[in-house]
């Protein structure tokens, strides 16, 4: 993580970026979709899936959890 040089403490933008989730000012992504593009529109069962998958399921797929 970088730090600030001021303040010595990390940088907000280090701490929300990881390999799942993607998070800054006026941007969330998860695993690349706009978390806008998903609210709504996606299933719990296919936002676990996608969590854990990295990719959308398929019907019988989110059926699986569901």
């Amino acid at each position: 993580m970088s730090e600030d040089k001021k303040t010595g403490r990390a940088r907000g933008e280090d701490w929300w970026r990881t390999g799942i989730i993607e998070m800054s000012p006026g941007v969330i992504r998860l695993r690349g979709y706009e978390i806008q593009d998903l609210i709504g529109r996606v299933s719990f069962p296919a936002m676990i899936w996608l969590m854990l998958r990295g990719e959308l399921p398929s019907e019988d797929q989110a059926a699986l959890l569901g």
